[in-house]
């Protein structure tokens, strides 16, 4: 063996070792996260989280309370800056889905400020990338449990969402962890405390996520199907038992503290999404599933679906072809594939909407070779994804990345896929042309992910040196992208049912004299004030029509 194999043998043992490979990953994690701004997110969830956690640390409580400075002349907050916000039991303003991550993100935040608190999603990708590593091994062997950790880690949605303080990976890695664990009762272990584990991790993730309930829900019912199907009668009724007895603590936990500390009640939001009149949505939420499962950047709907469902049907004609033994027509269908993420590519950053499309192993995940436990894993991950589009919230299809609801039924998909590649020797065209799809389109998501902080940042800063005393936003979620810099100026925002004379009513009795409206309106609006002039701001690409008024 010469000096280099020698050498590249001891460096693939070293990244086999879990805590080799864990500090690995989040040594990349923290370089990629180093290049964005910590004024810019994902999107309006995570800024309106960021705002919470300012005021927490700031303060120095665990209370997520914002306040609103406006609310002697808007009692109701129909123009509180940050859409949907609303007052708690105790009258106090919040703004908030999750407790959890907030108290768990506040010390690292008082530490390190927003970066160091980036560690908790951080740890959330890399729990995700083992529990898939372990799915895999449980599924094929020691080679493909590898492959699948370092994809799910590095060349996934996962390390997006890892670059953003939003609870999508810390859930996500939850709910697989537990999957993983349910994996081995299927598989014939008899471990008590493993539903008992899998339960906990779904109750803690339900805390974060409300998906978790289809994802739990599926899980055990699959589960408990499987060890009916093996005529494990009893097991199965106690794994369903354990499993729910596990969810219950961290859920009543959760439920404990938002009553303590006045969050809004995860009850209430899960409960609405549940009882939302679905079936009268079917055009809406069938368009919506197909983004969220082949949408491209740079098109319109219909376009960007015609596009993604391109590449994903080229991937699996490459890699079957790959798998029969035809590597020249197999490449030729990948390079198709791979020139249609170029045009989309070329057309600028933007979100990658479709799951299949941003993580293009899990399109592979049906020519995996048919075994019982892979069967169940399949079925898990196919009946999630319908139930959750069934459920999901509508009207943000496009600007997620990777259908970010469908995170968990996409990973076990790319997990199947990466069996299905990897297994096969005779499918090494197909494995480097899938690695090279997974690494670009994870580059670009990182690559827009560093653009849009910035851009927000930037764009954020520029408000705060205006003179105007009060901005007025017509669009409800805008302000909530501001992060830290919401303290930098007064803003107001309009809600559902409010106008923008209203707005204007609760500036006039605050006693300012000057306001500005943002909108996308080129002509300013007719208001009860004097219009001065008007600006055009570009926001992410958008013009934005930046209206002075001089009140009378």
């Amino acid at each position: 063996m010469t000096t280099e194999a020698a050498g590249s043998t001891r460096a693939t043992a070293m990244l086999r070792r879990p805590w080799v490979a864990v500090l690995v990953v989040l040594a990349v994690y923290g370089a990629l996260a180093l290049l964005n701004s910590t004024g810019g997110y994902l999107g309006t969830d995570t800024g309106a989280k960021v705002i919470t956690l300012d005021r927490m640390a700031e303060e120095d409580t665990f209370s997520p309370a914002i306040g609103y400075w406006a609310e002697e002349w808007d009692p109701d907050g129909d123009y509180h800056p940050l859409f949907d916000t609303s007052q708690n039991e105790d009258g106090e303003w919040v703004n908030v889905t999750t407790l959890p991550m907030l108290i768990a993100a506040r010390p690292l935040y008082e530490l390190g400020g927003y970066r160091l608190a980036l560690l908790l999603p951080m740890l959330g990708g890399v729990l995700a990338a083992l529990a898939c590593r372990d799915i895999a091994r449980r599924l094929a062997g020691e080679r493909e449990g590898w492959w699948a950790f370092w994809v799910t880690a590095l060349a996934s949605p996962i390390l997006v969402y890892s670059l953003d303080l939003w609870e999508h990976s810390v859930g996500a890695g939850l709910m697989l962890g537990a999957i993983a664990l349910l994996l081995r009762v299927i598989q014939g272990s008899t471990a008590w405390w493993l539903p008992v584990l899998a339960g906990v991790a779904f109750g803690v993730s339900a805390s974060m996520r409300a998906e978790t309930f289809v994802v739990a829900f599926v899980s055990v019912g699959v589960t408990g199907l499987a060890l009916l199907l093996r005529r494990r009668v009893g097991a199965a009724f106690a794994a369903g038992a354990l499993a729910v007895v596990g969810f219950a603590g961290p859920w009543l936990v959760n439920a404990a503290l938002e009553v303590d500390l006045g969050g809004n009640r995860r009850t209430s939001r899960v409960s609405g999404q549940a009882q939302r009149r679905w079936w009268t949505e079917f055009g809406e939420r069938g368009e919506e599933a197909l983004i969220t499962w082949f949408g491209l950047p740079g098109f319109e709907y219909p376009g960007n679906v015609v596009l993604g469902a391109a590449v994903v049907g080229a991937i699996v004609l490459g890699v079957t072809l790959g798998r029969r033994g035809e590597p020249r027509a197999a490449l030729v269908a990948l390079v198709a594939a791979g020139g249609v993420y170029l045009l989309a590519f070329v057309s600028g950053l933007g979100f990658v909407s479709g799951a299949l499309v941003a993580s293009p192993f899990a399109a592979a995940a049906g020519l995996l070779r048919r075994k019982r436990d892979r069967a169940t894993v399949l079925t898990m991950a196919v009946v999630m994804t319908v139930l959750i589009w069934t459920f999901q919230l509508t009207g943000g299809a496009v600007p997620q990345w990777g259908g970010r609801y469908l995170l968990v039924p996409t990973l076990l998909l790319t997990t199947c896929g990466v069996v299905a590649v990897v297994e096969r020797d005779g499918a090494r065209i197909p494995r480097l042309a899938l690695v090279g799809f997974a690494v670009a389109v994870t580059v670009f998501g990182a690559a827009w992910l560093q653009q849009r902080s910035h851009d927000v940042d930037d764009f954020f800063e520029d408000l705060a040196e205006r003179p105007e005393d009060v901005v007025i936003s017509t669009n409800g979620f805008f302000v909530r992208e501001a992060g830290p810099a919401y303290d930098d100026r007064l803003y107001l925002s309009i809600g559902r049912g409010a106008d923008v004379e209203g707005a204007v009513e609760v500036v006039r009795e605050a006693g300012f004299e000057t306001f500005a409206v943002l909108t996308r309106a080129t002509d300013p609006p007719v208001l009860e004030a004097t219009p001065l002039s008007s600006d055009v701001l570009e926001f992410l690409g958008v013009p934005l029509v930046y209206h002075r008024y001089q009140l009378d």
